[in-house]
C-alpha cells in the first residue's frame, strides 16, 4: 500500500488506507476475509507516524523508508522532478482529514492527539498578500504548495527551456513565474479543520462507542453493499453500518436533457477540453532562452503534454483555438451516474 521511489520513499499513500478500508469491507462482506483488517490498521499507523516533529508538524509528498545520507527513515523525501524535498501544505490538510476518519473508524483519540500541532504549522506558513498579488496563479490560494524544511520558507518550482532535452525544472524562493500544470499554491481550509477537530473532541463516550460499533473495521454481521455504490464520490463514513449513502439529486429537466442529447447514439459528444501536439520524434537540444513556456502547460512543438488550446504559449506555431469535441470517459460515466441516480430514486 505504499509507493516507493529511487530515493527509497515511503508513501505517497495519502488515500491508500481509505481504499484499503473500502476494499476490506467489500471483500469481507463477500469472502469473510477478516485477515485484511491488520494491513489496514498498519497503513493507518504508517500515515500517523509519518507526521513530522514540531514546529513543522506536517507531512511531505513522500517519506524515506530507510536512512539515506544521514536523514532518518520517515523524513520527507523528494518525489518527481518538480516535487522538491519539503513539507507540503495540501498533503498535510488531506492527512489531517484522514486522521479524522481514522478516529471515526477506531474511536482512538491518539489519532487526534497531534492534529493541533499540524494546524498550528499550517497557520505559520500562509502566502503573503504580495505573493498573491504578484502571481495570478497564486491569487486564489491560501498557502504555498511546498515549504522548506527548517527555514519554513515557501519553495516555488519553475522551469526553463522549451522541451525535455533543453529544459529542466528548478526551485527557489521566487514566487513569480511558477508552473501552471502543477500549482505553486493551495487552498487550505483552516476554519474547517479546526471545526471538525473540536467537533470530534466534543463527542461523548457513548457517541464514540457508537461510531466504533458501526465502523467497518469492527467485527460484526455481514452487510450488503448498497446496490448503487459508486454513482458519486464516496466518503469513508458511507461504509459504516447503518449508513445509507444518498444518491445525487437529478431533476426531471436534467435527466431529459441527457436523454435528448444522447438521442439514438450510444455515447455523448462533449468538448474534450485539452489537446496535445503530435509526436515529432526526439526533441532538439538547442537551448531556448525565452520565457514563453515557463507558466504554460506545454513546451514547444516536440512536447506532447496536454494543454488548453484556447491558451497556448505565445510562440509560433501556436494559435489559440477552441476545443475539439469527442467521447470522454469522464462525461460518459458522469452522465450514466446521473441517469442511474434518477431512475433509482
Amino acid at each position: 500500500m505504499v509507493r516507493g521511489s529511487a530515493l527509497g520513499g515511503v508513501s505517497r499513500a495519502v488515500l491508500c488506507p481509505w481504499f484499503a478500508a473500502r476494499g476490506r469491507r467489500i471483500v469481507e462482506t463477500t469472502l469473510r476475509r477478516r485477515d485484511l483488517t491488520r494491513p489496514v490498521l498498519r497503513a493507518m499507523a504508517c500515515l500517523h507516524r509519518l507526521q513530522q516533529p514540531g514546529p513543522q508538524a506536517g507531512w511531505g509528498l513522500q517519506h524515506l523508508s530507510h536512512t539515506v545520507g544521514g536523514r532518518p527513515a520517515g523524513a520527507p523525501a523528494g518525489a518527481r522532478s518538480y516535487e522538491p524535498r519539503s513539507l507540503t501544505t495540501h498533503t498535510t490538510q488531506t492527512n489531517i482529514r484522514q486522521l479524522f476518519h481514522y478516529f471515526r473508524l477506531t474511536g482512538d483519540h491518539d489519532y487526534l492527539r497531534r492534529v493541533p500541532e499540524a494546524i498550528a504549522w499550517l497557520e505559520s506558513c500562509p502566502l503573503t498578500s504580495e505573493q498573491k498579488e504578484e502571481n495570478p496563479l497564486l491569487k486564489n490560494s491560501t498557502h504555498p504548495t511546498f515549504v522548506e524544511l527548517d527555514t519554513n520558507r515557501p519553495r516555488f518550482v519553475h522551469r526553463f527551456g522549451s522541451d525535455i532535452r533543453n529544459g529542466s525544472y528548478y526551485y527557489d524562493h521566487d514566487h513569480r513565474d511558477t508552473l501552471s500544470h502543477y500549482s505553486g499554491g493551495r487552498s487550505v481550509d483552516l476554519p474547517g479543520l479546526k471545526f471538525t477537530y473540536d467537533e470530534l473532541m466534543a463527542l461523548s463516550r457513548s457517541e464514540v462507542a457508537d461510531l466504533r460499533d458501526r465502523s467497518p473495521l469492527t467485527p460484526g454481521g455481514l452487510r450488503e453493499l448498497p446496490r448503487y455504490f459508486s454513482v458519486r464520490d464516496l466518503d469513508l463514513t458511507d461504509l459504516f453500518r447503518g449508513a445509507d449513502p444518498a444518491l445525487p439529486e437529478v431533476t426531471d429537466d436534467q435527466a431529459s436533457a441527457l436523454v435528448d442529447d444522447l438521442g439514438t447514439k450510444d455515447h455523448w459528444i462533449t468538448p474534450i477540453g485539452t489537446t496535445t501536439n503530435p509526436y515529432l520524434g526526439p526533441a532538439p537540444a538547442t537551448p531556448y532562452e525565452g520565457m514563453a513556456y515557463m507558466s504554460k502547460h506545454v513546451g514547444d512543438s516536440f512536447d506532447t503534454s496536454p494543454y488548453d488550446p484556447a491558451a497556448p504559449p505565445a510562440e509560433p506555431p501556436y494559435q489559440p483555438h477552441g476545443s475539439a469535441e469527442g467521447i470522454t470517459t469522464s462525461a460518459c460515466t458522469g452522465n450514466m451516474a446521473k441517469l442511474i441516480a434518477y431512475v433509482a430514486d
